[in-house]
């Protein structure tokens, strides 16, 4: 499996800490690495002190990078959790003629909210009521808004630039943030539904089309202004068997339509009252990691797939063993931090426990957190497998009471942690 990938060479757009799985993925697959992004101060570029070799050069810079490719003799490009950069990744591959998973237009097709709740509209996918449909604030009816409402750039991912609004006097400031960080100046401004958020991911191999994972989504209790910042995730979904007979079918219809044959797709969604609605779709890596479950879980590893496409023009593995259902539990638990200056971090006794697959630290002392409300704000995340709830539940806090993150004064920066109890009272219901 993935033999053919052997020996040639991959470039890696962007240097980011996530970045580093695909690094240390391809290194196993006997891939030569090469990571690019512009600056030359590797250690706010991890992945570039462990690749093979490493360029400064901006990802977007994409006359130079055919040239440096062309010269060394790039096999293949991939990048993993920013649409931007998946973007960039298309483009210089078509410009190299090497393969990738999906096209440009295809990218462009569905990052964009809009154009994804239109598709889900032609598909038959439920999504909120659009109190914005053309995305122009201008043509925004203010008098039809039932508050609370969710404002956000209409292509913009990592929870950037997104604001619930309860009221009238809020949806000024969280219009402007949301058009500042649009890149075509449009926004989204919808229904804010209160329910479990869920994500659905797909792995799609020579038009066959497998749902992969869906897991329930716990969103942060540290306060109105970072409610979309998502604390926990688990898998087996509780709402599992709804989604398969309402969603499922519409979903892989709607891959189908935009001619997807090749790669992963990711959907986010949120229950309430027996319907699950649709909100943003990405074909790439998502930020949470998932393939690193699924690949416990069955072996299925869609990072090695990706890279194997990138480099040999098919995905590499089968999907026989594909299979959302789960023997007991498997979560992501992931830590922030509010703004300030990384002092001290500590997370010591952790690594070895049976029931931690991984673990990924995004600071380091002396690093600078802005408050953006954002996954900027990540400070550690894990991969756990457990057997029962309650066993979950105890690997949790065990990891609680071993991480800890000041500043330069001593002072926690530390967000409020996860309330096991919300396994028992939310997850514990089962539907």
């Amino acid at each position: 499996m993935f033999e053919e990938a052997r020996g040639k060479k991959l470039l890696i757009i962007g240097a980011e800490t996530n970045i580093m799985h695909i690094v240390t993925q391809a290194k196993e697959m006997g891939v030569y690495t090469i990571v690019t992004e512009r600056g030359s101060d590797y250690s706010t570029t991890s992945a570039k002190s462990i690749a093979d070799e490493a360029w400064d050069i901006d990802y977007s810079d994409l006359e130079t990078l055919v040239q440096q490719s062309q010269r060394v003799g790039i096999n293949g490009v991939i990048s993993g959790y920013s649409e931007g950069k998946v973007l960039y990744a298309a483009r210089l591959s078509q410009l190299l003629q090497t393969p990738f998973y999906v096209t440009p237009e295809q990218i462009e097709l569905t990052r964009n909210k809009r154009h994804f709740k239109e598709l889900c509209s032609e598909y038959g996918v439920p999504i909120p009521i659009d109190y914005c449909p053309s995305g122009s604030i201008d043509s925004l009816d203010r008098n039809a808004i039932k508050y609370p409402v969710i404002v956000k750039p209409a292509d913009y991912g990592g929870r950037i630039g997104i604001t619930i609004c309860h009221c009238e006097e809020e949806i000024d400031n969280a219009l402007d943030l949301a058009k500042r960080n649009s890149l075509t100046g449009t926004v989204v401004v919808e229904e804010y539904l209160k329910g479990i958020e869920l994500t659905a991911i797909y792995t799609i191999a020579d038009g066959e089309i497998s749902l992969s994972i869906i897991n329930d989504k716990y969103l942060s209790e540290e306060g109105n202004h970072y409610a979309c910042l998502c604390d926990f995730a688990i898998t087996p979904s509780k709402f599992y068997q709804l989604y398969l007979n309402s969603i499922d079918a519409p979903i892989k219809n709607l891959l189908r339509g935009i001619g997807v044959s090749n790669g992963l797709a990711g959907f986010q969604f949120i229950e309430k009252n027996g319907i699950i609605y649709a909100f943003e779709m990405g074909l790439r890596l998502n930020g949470g990691n998932d393939w690193q479950l699924l690949s416990a879980h069955n072996g299925i590893n869609h990072m090695k797939m990706l890279i194997n496409y990138s480099l040999t023009g098919t995905m590499g593995d089968s999907l026989e063993k594909d299979n959302p259902i789960i023997e007991g539990y498997m979560a992501t638990y992931v830590m922030y931090v509010h703004s300030g200056v990384i002092g001290s971090f500590t997370y010591s006794g952790i690594e070895g426990h049976r029931n931690i697959l991984d673990m990924m630290p995004f600071v380091h002392i002396g690093k600078s957190i802005p408050d953006t409300r954002t996954t900027q704000q990540r400070l550690i995340s894990f991969k756990i497998r457990s057997e029962t709830l309650e066993e979950m539940a105890e690997t949790i806090r065990f990891i609680q009471e071993r991480v800890h993150v000041k500043d330069a004064n001593g002072r926690s920066l530390m967000f409020s942690l996860f309330d096991t109890k919300r396994l028992k009272n939310e997850y514990g219901k089962r539907v």
